[in-house]
């Protein structure tokens, strides 16, 4: 059965859930930027839950700027801009979902800038990744970027997702139309951060919108999570042979849900509490809980685990070696640099972390978790680091976490090849990592002391004489 509109009555008697609520009634009021696997298991579930229980009819139209080469949008388009989500527990249960909030999409450059211009949208949302900021080593907006500096320089249709944003704040700074501008992307203060890069951006090319952005336009910070894989040709299959469902934009993810928002905006914005989010006033100890603990533990158990010959996320927490190194070491130390979390048990907060972890449906690479480095570890485990340099608290197994990552750049296998280098940095990386030193800094590193890159360098030599296994269980 191929998923459309027409089909929707026919897959509610097979018992999946389908959009009850009249499609043709939602209005464009969602700009998002970076239609992703992420945000169709993320963002648009939530929306779907409002849209369900007659809160909104706020529609989402999805845009994806220059240089992008998907096929997404006429996939999405030949059924009606309807996708699957099939939610996948550790214990076995399915749920299989449709979500319909979409509206429409474009990657058309003048509709992108139209879309994100207009009145009628009050919030844009963006799943950009980090890369996608165009963030410098200090979390700051790289002027020195090929792209960045084409958007500052020139009168035609920007490159970037802020220079897209700035051009947009500019058309609606005529009629001072405000709108709000959400990330949604895993990055420690994001609405903090992206509020910064536009300004610094404007403050070059539009100086005479800059207070009125200052003023006007609110950038929320939120927090999300839900462990989402790409989605590959035997999820497809699996729908086709499972469900008798023709999906050729599906989605799968873990059950597990989350999101945490800031409350701030400069539009009227949905009530998305009524669909399960956390709306708090102050979202960074959720953040730094999250980053710190289920990120920074993903890149930590990805190195060792490749080096292992472990190819999978869940066989990798399931290992007994690099279970007792995360949860019985590394999210300890962890913790410790955590500031209280009002309303989350932590200890049943790590202890879930793992039960995700160890899920065998949802099969993440660890390729993946160890792709972009650099881009991740100065969050999730170089900040902690340092503050816990500063306190005096424990730090071996944060430092025994950088000292694996930097061994997976010497690492050879038993015939000889090197790991798979998937990072922005790989290259300078390469080059330092027989210096920890060197090495982080690259990284992000901000302070440290000699005693630091001692310890790690020792752990060079044990990793180099011993072996990965002998290093975790010693």
């Amino acid at each position: 059965m191929r998923l459309n509109e027409s089909s929707l009555e026919a897959l509610e008697g097979k018992g999946i859930s389908v959009p009850r609520y009249d499609r043709k009634r939602l209005r464009r009021k969602v700009a998002h930027l970076g239609p992703g696997h992420f945000h169709r298991a993320h963002f648009l579930t939530y929306m779907d839950r409002l849209l369900g229980q007659g809160e909104t009819d706020w529609g989402v139209f999805e845009l994806e700027i220059v240089g992008s080469n998907s096929s997404l949008g006429g996939k999405l388009k030949g059924q009606d801009y309807l996708y699957s989500l099939l939610s996948l527990s550790p214990d076995g249960t399915e749920k299989l979902r449709v979500n319909g909030p979409i509206v429409g999409y474009s990657a058309e450059p003048e509709e992108v800038l139209e879309v994100l211009s207009s009145p009628g949208t009050e919030l844009i949302t963006l799943t950009i990744t980090e890369k996608g900021y165009a963030y410098d080593g200090d979390g700051n907006l790289d002027f020195e970027d090929p792209a960045v500096a084409h958007d500052l320089s020139s009168d035609g249709m920007p490159l970037t997702a802020c220079g897209f944003i700035s051009a947009a704040l500019a058309r609606r700074y005529e009629k001072r139309s405000a709108v709000t501008v959400m990330s949604c992307d895993n990055i420690p203060e994001n609405g903090d951060k992206l509020r910064a890069e536009v300004l610094a951006f404007c403050k070059r090319k539009y100086p005479q919108i800059v207070p009125w952005v200052e003023e006007s336009i609110a950038f929320p910070c939120t927090m999300v999570d839900r462990i989402t894989p790409g989605t590959t040709e035997a999820d497809i299959r699996r729908l086709s042979e499972r469900y008798g469902l023709e999906d050729d934009a599906p989605v799968h993810s873990e059950e597990f849900l989350q999101w945490v928002i800031e409350d701030r905006s400069s539009t009227p914005l949905p009530d998305f509490s009524k669909a399960g989010a956390l709306v708090v006033p102050d979202v960074k100890p959720y953040e730094l809980m999250k980053i710190r603990l289920l990120n920074g533990s993903h890149s930590a158990l990805s190195y060792p685990a490749y080096m292992m010959g472990i190819t999978r996320v869940d066989e990798a927490a399931s290992n007994e070696l690099i279970k007792a190194f995360i949860r019985g070491r590394y999210m300890e130390e962890i913790t410790l640099t955590l500031p209280p979390v009002p309303g989350m048990d932590l200890e049943a907060y790590k202890d879930e972390l793992i039960e995700r972890f160890s899920n065998p449906y949802i099969a993440d690479t660890i390729l993946r978790l160890a792709s972009d480095g650099s881009k991740k570890i100065a969050n999730a485990i170089l900040r902690p680091l340092e503050e816990g340099l500063e306190k005096g608290l424990p730090q071996s197994s944060l430092v025994d976490a950088l000292s694996l990552w930097e061994y997976f750049y010497l690492f050879r296998d038993k015939d000889g090849n090197a790991m798979p280098l998937e990072d922005p940095a790989a290259d300078e990386l390469l080059d330092a990592a027989a210096s920890p030193g060197d090495f982080l800094r690259i990284a992000g590193l901000r302070k440290a002391d000699e005693g630091l890159f001692k310890a790690i360098e020792d752990n060079l030599a044990f990793l180099r004489e011993k072996g990965v296994k002998e290093f975790l269980g010693r």
